[in-house]
């Protein structure tokens, strides 16, 4: 009585230094568990010390019964050792997209799952590969490196795993579409009948003591950004009675009170930011949480802010994109930056040292030029109203009608570029270019701004508010992690003890998990023997 599905997940952008756990695969293994498989998440699959060592460990986890491997690709990159390489975002989306999923490329990742299959072969020689996440869109651009691949699946996938758990375990049929010589799962059900399910951490999920969590609250966006990718105008949000279900139960069986809240903007309304607080506010025990946000709720109902940091706000991530009004505006960004401005100030007045900011700009939004860039970058550093900021590129992602609202939700600057100003778009190099700015450019400015404020600012280790939950994970109190934030002087220092302790977190993981299997897969042969009395 062994799995039948192990999905394996990583998250390597941030090196030694490591991440917490993201939502994505342990919302596929609920809904795996739901339709009555058993299936189990195995985290921090690339870290272990050589592919030997990890390929002997899968092998202990897999057994006859076992139908599927699943690759989580969405946090996946080539692995970086340490944190200091990347100094700002768009370094950090150059590393992304290189490579192939987690390996340099596409040969080491034909070789790597080639050995994937012969294993299973050896092992469970009915179970599929499955790819799922942000890249498995690679195997439909990249096909000739994902010749083990049997399944793709783009996009949202709760119900297409469990489709195509049923197609491999029992032989029923399933929708699938060829593109580029991959079976691409038909993932309608998932894009049509949306809900924001309940998550069930078990003992097979590995869970430490306090250890921080992910934590959905809601799918989709209400706004609609011209330059984003994600779902866009609703969101699917969950039932307060489920959410203090998990909260507390994750309480009681790991003593669990840091969270990352996976939602597209958590103050999306004002009666919504009232619900969650109160709740949040009603629990028999504080909580802490990061999340994104955004300033024009706040700005109309600036009670919400004092509902966030008093229900545990330690950090919000503000997608503030543009000080310029007409860029902002054009973009999706209804609120007058002076408004935001004001907003800013007020908060950094009321509330440094409670609750991390962390302030995101877009560069090369149509409209936006070097000049009001760089007043931009003025009043940052002259009011100092962020802990933390993020320059980005404006990037866009290859467009393609047979995938538009099918898999993806395409931002509007891909699927209509010209209508918004860009008078060139190519994708081998990726590269564009309007009136104002081209892609090269707005790389070069990002990383001259960011470095600029780097110079003013002298942060520390802690490079993003996602930072947080991670640090409370590894033992770090509140007091430490400012610290942490802080002191530019001792970063190596401070990458040594983090590196030092995630090290152990992952090691503790994988034997936690690994005996967790093997008690299970005793318990439940036992109970089949006695059945068979």
């Amino acid at each position: 009585m062994g799995l039948d599905a192990i999905i394996l997940s990583d998250t390597v952008l941030y090196g030694e230094v490591g991440n917490p756990r993201y939502m994505g695969p342990y919302a596929i293994v609920t809904a795996l568990r739901g339709a009555g498989y058993r299936a189990t998440v195995l985290d921090y699959f690339t870290r272990f010390s050589s592919d030997e060592v990890f390929f002997e460990y899968l092998g202990r986890m897999i057994s006859p019964e076992t139908k599927m491997i699943g690759i989580s690709s969405t946090f996946l990159a080539p692995f970086v050792a340490t944190l200091e390489p990347r100094t700002h975002r768009s370094t950090g989306l150059d590393r992304y997209y290189s490579g192939e999923l987690f390996l340099p490329d596409g040969a080491a990742l034909k070789a790597w799952t080639a050995k994937l299959r012969r294993l299973l072969k050896d092992k469970a020689p009915s179970a599929k590969i499955v790819l799922g996440g942000v890249k498995s869109q690679f195997a439909i651009w990249r096909p000739e490196f994902y010749d083990d691949i049997d399944f793709v699946v783009l996009g949202a996938g709760d119900r297409a795993v469990v489709e195509v758990m049923n197609h491999i375990a029992h032989g029923v049929p399933l929708a699938t579409r060829e593109l580029n010589g991959q079976r691409v799962v038909d993932n309608a059900r998932d894009l049509t009948d949306k809900t924001c399910p309940e998550m069930i951490f078990t003992a097979e999920d590995s869970v430490g003591y306090q250890e921080a969590l992910p934590l959905e609250l809601a799918r989709g966006c209400v706004f609609n950004c011209k330059f984003c990718h994600y779902e866009k105008k609703q969101s699917i949000k969950k039932p307060l009675d489920v959410l203090r279900g998990e909260l507390i139960r994750n309480y009681e069986l790991f003593g669990t009170t840091a969270y990352t809240f996976c939602d597209d903007c958590f103050n999306d309304h004002p009666k919504k930011v009232e619900a969650y607080c109160n709740l949040f506010l009603s629990l028999p025990f504080k909580i802490e949480w990061t999340a994104y946000a955004r300033v024009d709720v706040a700005v109309a109902f600036p009670h919400t802010l004092d509902l966030m940091i008093a229900s545990g706000a330690r950090g919000l991530y503000w997608g503030i994109e543009s000080f310029d009004g007409d860029v902002a505006r054009r973009a999706g960004k209804g609120t007058p930056p002076d408004k935001v401005k004001d907003f800013l100030i007020k908060f950094r007045d009321k509330y440094r040292g409670q609750c991390l900011s962390e302030g995101s700009f877009i560069i090369g939004l149509p409209g936006e030029t070097r000049t009001s860039l760089e007043e931009t970058l003025e009043w940052l550093i002259k009011e100092d109203v962020f802990d933390l900021v993020t320059f980005g590129p404006l990037g866009l992602m290859p467009y393609s009608s047979n995938l538009d609202r099918v898999v993806f939700d395409y931002a509007a600057y891909s699927r209509d570029p010209e209508k918004h100003g860009f008078t060139k778009v190519s994708f081998k190099p990726h590269y564009w270019e309007h009136e104002h700015m081209n892609s090269t450019e707005a790389a070069d400015i990002a990383a001259a701004m960011s470095q600029a404020w780097r110079v003013f600012k002298k942060p520390g280790l802690l490079r993003t508010i996602w930072f947080y939950p991670h640090l409370r994970t590894l033992g770090f109190s509140r007091e430490e992690i400012s610290v942490i934030a802080t002191d530019s002087a001792n970063i190596g220092m401070w990458t040594a003890r983090v590196s030092e302790r995630f090290a152990k977190h992952v090691g503790e993981y994988h034997v936690r998990l690994l005996e967790a299997v093997t008690a299970t897969n005793k318990a439940l042969a036992n109970s089949e023997a006695e059945r068979n009395l």
